[in-house]
Order: C-alpha cells, then structure tokens, then sequence
C-alpha cells in the first residue's frame, strides 16, 4: 500500500472492510481478516510518524467525524453551532469550544445525543454499561463501526506484530476471566469460553482449574484474558499445581496489577503480558509501552486525549487531570470531549521507543481518594503506589498476601481486608500501619486490619482495591 493509500486508510478505514461485517460473521472471514490486517500495518508504520504528520490527519478525521453527525443529527448540529465549533473548517484547539460532557450529563439528554439509525442504515446492538462508577449508561453501536475498530485496535500492540493475526482469527482463541467490555463484540466469534462470574476464592476450586486449564488446551495456543486479580491468582496455581500450558499471550484488563502480580503472570507464559486501557463508548485509548511500564501511548489515529481540571485544558507535563476522550470511531454514539473519570497526565518527552504516538499515565477514578478529617484528599495516584509499591510489590509482603482492600467506610477511619497466605507478625501489620499513615502527613486517621477469607468483587463483578467513602455510603456496605 502506498504511503498516500495508508492515510486514506487511516482517515477512512470503512472503506477498506467489507459491507457485510456483523458479529457471528467474523471467524476465518477472509476478507475481514485481511482488512485488518491492512489496518494493522498502516498502523504500525503510523506510530512512528512526525507529530505534526499525525496531527494532521486527526484533523481530517475530526473535520469528517463531526461533519457527518452534524448532517445526520439535529441535536449535535445545533450543540456545535451554539458554541462556535464548525467541522467543516474546524482545527483540533476547537474542540475546546465544546463542554465536557460527563456521566450525569449524558443521562440527562438521553437519547438526544444519538443518531438515528434510519438515517444511516446499519446493523445495530446497544448495551449497558457496568456502573463501576455508580452510573450505568446504554452504548448505541453499529456492529460494523465497532468491529472496525475493536478488531483492530485489540491487536495493536508493539508485543503482538510479531504473531500472525490470521491466525488468531480464524479460530476460537480466546479464554476469557470476568466480563471484559470486549466480550460484547467477539464472543460469538472468537471466545472459546468465558468464565463471567468467577471469584478469586473460586480459584481455590481444583475442579474449576481443571475446566479452565481444559479450555486453555481447546484453545491452543490460547489467548488469555480477565481481570488482572483473577489472572495472578490463576498464575499462582498454574505454578502451585505444576502445569504447563499452551498460553501464546496475556491480556489483563480492569484493574492495575503490581510489579509482583506482573512477575507471577509472566511465569506461565513465553509470550507477552499485554496491558491497555479501553473504556465502555471509547474503545482501546491507549495501550502500555514496552519501554515504559505504568505509561500508555494513545491511540492517536482514532482518540484525541486531553487532560481537564474544572473545565481547564491542562498542558503537556501538567497537572494530573481528568482523561477527556473524543472518539472519531462510533457515528451512531457520538463521543465528543467525554470525561472518562480516570485521572492522568500526558507527558510532552518523546518516548525511548521511539514511538511519536503522545505518552500518558493514568492512576484510576475521579473521585477515589481518601478524604482526611481536614478536607484534603490523598489522590489515586498514590493509593496506586501504595498497592503496587508497598502491599503486593514488597516482596515479604506480596507473599504474606493474596489480596488487599483498603475502605473508608468514616471521615476518620480506614477498614484495611487483607486474604492472608499466612499469619501476619506485629512488626509486618506495623510496616503496612506505617506505609498507610505517611500518606497523611500527620493527620490522624485510624486504621482496622482485618484478615478476611474472601474479599467480594465490586461494581460490575470487578474486583476492587479501593472503596472510596463516597461509594460506601451509597452501598452501604
């Protein structure tokens, strides 16, 4: 393909995937596969591309995206007229003419902000959202919009150029823990089977290891995927039972995993432990590099990702700030200048990959944070730093427990759960007192540890380190 038929593709992937793709349509679809694979490679070479090159073609894709909704809907035609965005001569700064929308906003202009189906002629599917935050929206889709775009951007991963995605989809590879977003879209073609409401104790069961080790040998090689919790704790019984299995590639999804969990992960599998970060009417954002671990580069050529605070676009190497997403991928459910409530940074550097794609870090949900008796609240971030450095990446402590729960279920008091693997000594419960309390700088806030046999999942059947105090009262826990 040439380099002039590479950013057509870029700028109008549809062109270039059959008419006819729809789910249950897609295992062994030659033509499918092809495309993607077409897509992929413009991809791959799209990464590395100037900056301004890449700018570029966002704006013609922004400039098409918001065009076409602006034509289809009058809702976003009057939307965009009223705060002085025009795509058809719009720059990529204009979008800051626009509100960011959130959850609550959405619920409350309903159905206004989706395009009517009839205008655009497309096989559809919606569903809901899983409420992790408190707030389960419904997602509008084309069937072949999200293909495109979850069928590609999945495999856009620097650990996966190497491995033939022909192959993979033309055949069930998939074993999946939990219930991913992408469940919705590739289940019927290329999950060889899901385990959706599987617990972490769960695992303790040897005769749902042998039901999911069977399944991973159906799949060969199989592509694993779940929750990062569920995926550790599998890996520490793999190793425990003695088993070696056909694993090409793992996935984690949902939630962050320490450096230990990582390492545990890594110990059944030759292939790559992939981490990336989608959202429920985004799709793949961003996915982590290689080179940087903790650090995402976006996916650029379908996302613009802006950092806000209180409705101000922070720079680049700013403060952290809200995740802002514009998608240009999903006609039908607009997504333009959304606030995705995880809280991050975008850093200006260039990567040592060399990857030109922007790199940005994110540390969890807006508004999970401890609030101290003051009023001043110790962010995700650290809270991350804590899990990862300290509980489960402190290498007694890693193996003291299986898993961490931190509550704060009142303004001056913290519930620390803790699975133990075996009894904790005073002076190791004073070392995990002590990694608490410095986040405090001084402030008191007392703290009960509790050892606990199981520690239930959260919002969505997803496990949880942190319950904020805000969540606890509206769950009553």
């Amino acid at each position: 393909m040439s380099n002039n038929g590479k950013l057509d593709f870029l700028i109008s992937p549809e062109k270039y995937f059959p008419p006819d793709v729809k789910r249950g349509s897609l295992l062994n679809n030659e033509a499918f596969i092809l495309a993607v694979e077409r897509y992929l490679d413009a991809l791959s070479e799209s990464q590395y591309w100037p900056s301004s090159r890449i700018e570029e073609f966002q704006t013609l894709r922004l400039r098409k995206f918001t065009g076409l909704i602006e034509k289809k809907s009058q809702f976003w035609s009057q939307y965009f007229h009223r705060y002085g965005f025009y795509p058809e001569k719009a720059a990529l700064e204009d979008l800051r003419n626009l509100p960011v929308l959130n959850r609550k906003m959405l619920l409350e202009l309903g159905d206004k902000t989706y395009i009517r189906n009839d205008s655009m002629n497309l096989p559809t599917f919606s569903y809901y959202s899983s409420g992790t935050t408190g707030v389960s929206l419904k997602h509008f889709y084309s069937e072949r919009e999200i293909l495109i775009n979850y069928g590609v951007f999945l495999f856009r991963h620097p650990a996966l150029e190497k491995f033939s995605i022909g192959k993979l989809l033309s055949r069930k590879s998939f074993v999946v823990l939990g219930m991913p977003g992408f469940k919705h879209v590739f289940e019927k073609d290329f999950f060889y089977k899901n385990f959706p409401f599987i617990r972490s104790q769960d695992l303790d069961n040897s005769d749902l290891r042998k039901e999911i080790y069977a399944s991973i040998r159906g799949a060969a090689p199989a592509f694993l995927v779940g929750y990062g919790s569920l995926l550790a704790k599998l890996a520490e019984w793999i190793i425990e039972d003695n088993v070696q299995l056909p694993i090409f590639a793992v996935r984690t999804t949902s939630e962050p995993i320490s450096t230990t969990e990582r390492e545990t992960i890594r110990q059944i599998t030759d292939g790559p432990v992939i981490n990336m970060l989608s959202g429920n009417g985004v799709g793949y954002i961003g996915f982590e590099c290689q080179n940087n671990q903790g650090c995402f580069h976006i996916n650029s050529e379908t996302n613009i990702m802006e950092i806000v605070n209180d409705d101000r676009v922070l720079p680049e190497d700013g403060d952290e700030g809200e995740l802002v997403i514009t998608s240009f991928a999903y006609t039908l459910n607009p997504v333009v200048r959304y606030a995705h409530n995880d809280v991050g940074r975008i850093f200006s550097n260039s990567c040592k990959c060399g990857r030109t794609l922007p790199l940005f870090k994110f540390h969890g949900r807006r508004g999970y944070e401890i609030v101290l008796p003051s009023g001043r609240k110790v962010r995700m971030m650290y809270l991350h730093r804590l899990h990862s450095n300290v509980l489960m990446g402190d290498a007694r402590l890693g193996r003291l427990a299986k898993q961490f729960q931190i509550i704060q279920n009142r303004i001056d008091n913290l519930l620390l759960l803790i699975v133990p693997r075996q009894k904790i000594s005073e002076a190791e419960e004073m070392k995990i007192r002590l990694a608490i309390t410095e986040l405090f700088n001084g402030e008191k806030i007392n703290i009960e540890m509790r050892c606990v046999d199981v520690i239930p999942n959260g919002r969505g059947h997803k496990p949880s380190f942190f319950v904020p105090l805000s969540e606890f009262q509206k769950r009553k826990l």
